[in-house]
């Protein structure tokens, strides 16, 4: 099993990058609805900053407590306060729930995504997503109130503690605990959307209940399969940040620009390694357990020779 993980692991990469119009058509649609939908914040932002001397500690570095003391601002730039970044997002997020099914369809057959086979695919899972998504809502309900249960004895002990480290150590596994439950949620619900293709299955607490059962059988199979590409998307992102931060010259607009979407580009392309690394587990899982064909005893000859009589 080992073996076969780490060749999905390879060959996810190399069917997102043989298949990369998928990527490149999901970038496009993020960054034309990341422009419309940061028009108002940039204007407020804008009219705030233009006439004061603290923005220069935004123009001439990355100042992150100049980024807190904007956002403790009443009218804050940095704050979700128009509707267009709510709007875009939520189209965002419906445009990725339809292009999944397609996105998913040619990962898991492995033919080239034509726009016919691929807003067809999308189409047809459309609905069937959407439900899975109402599914995920109910899910994630009782790890919110977890969420909320760990501030609030957070701040009990706290309170209470005369050490200031027990409130912050509790803090750090809580964190860790709601991640690592976030993330077998993530990979059992990627999952259930995989059977739903591979399989066309139309019952989505069927699929669910079937991912459910794959995930419990490989565990950490799928887990350490999920967790690489993760662990590699999140060191190439600290990287972009790091020469964000430090490497790139404050007045080139251009270079920052680049760089910041760049790393935008880096995060789809490896969720999507996710995606089709997901897609070629289960393609081999389900070749593997296919049953031999069962034994059945040879047909009887339809003639059978007769000995010949002993002559006189």
């Amino acid at each position: 099993m080992a073996a076969t993980n780490r060749g999905t692991f390879f060959s996810g990469a190399g069917l997102v990058w043989k298949w990369q119009r998928l990527v490149w058509w999901v970038f496009a649609v993020c960054l034309i609805f990341g422009f419309f939908s940061t028009q108002e914040m940039t204007e407020r932002a804008a009219s705030l900053l233009n006439r004061s001397m603290a923005a220069q500690r935004l123009v001439n570095g990355f100042d992150v407590g100049a980024i807190t003391e904007l956002l403790q601002l009443p009218d804050s730039p940095l704050a979700i306060q128009g509707h267009n970044i709510v709007h875009f997002s939520m189209l965002f997020v419906v445009f990725m729930l339809f292009a999944t099914g397609g996105i998913l369809a040619a990962y898991v057959l492995d033919e080239k995504p034509t726009t016919t086979a691929f807003f067809e695919a999308a189409g047809h899972h459309f609905w069937r997503f959407f439900r899975l998504l109402i599914y995920l809502a109910i899910v994630l309900l009782p790890i919110a109130g977890l969420a909320a249960a760990s501030n609030a004895i957070h701040t009990h002990i706290d309170e209470q503690s005369i050490s200031p480290y027990s409130a912050d150590h509790f803090g750090e596994a809580a964190v860790v605990a709601i991640l690592m439950l976030l993330i077998l949620v993530r990979l059992w619900f990627d999952m259930a959307q995989v059977i739903a293709v591979a399989d066309d299955e139309k019952k989505m607490h069927r699929a669910l209940r079937r991912a459910l059962t794959l995930l419990r059988r490989n565990f950490f199979s799928l887990l350490w399969l999920y967790l690489r590409v993760s662990i590699i998307a999140w060191v190439l992102f600290g990287i972009g940040l790091h020469f964000w931060m430090y490497h790139v010259n404050p007045q080139s607009n251009v270079a920052a620009f680049l760089l910041s979407q760049l790393m935008i580009l880096i995060w789809i392309g490896t969720r999507l390694w996710q995606r089709a690394s997901e897609a070629l587990w289960y393609r081999d899982h389900q070749a593997n357990q296919a049953p031999e064909p069962a034994w059945s005893p040879s047909p009887a000859p339809m003639y059978v020779p007769v000995a010949a009589e002993p002559q006189a």
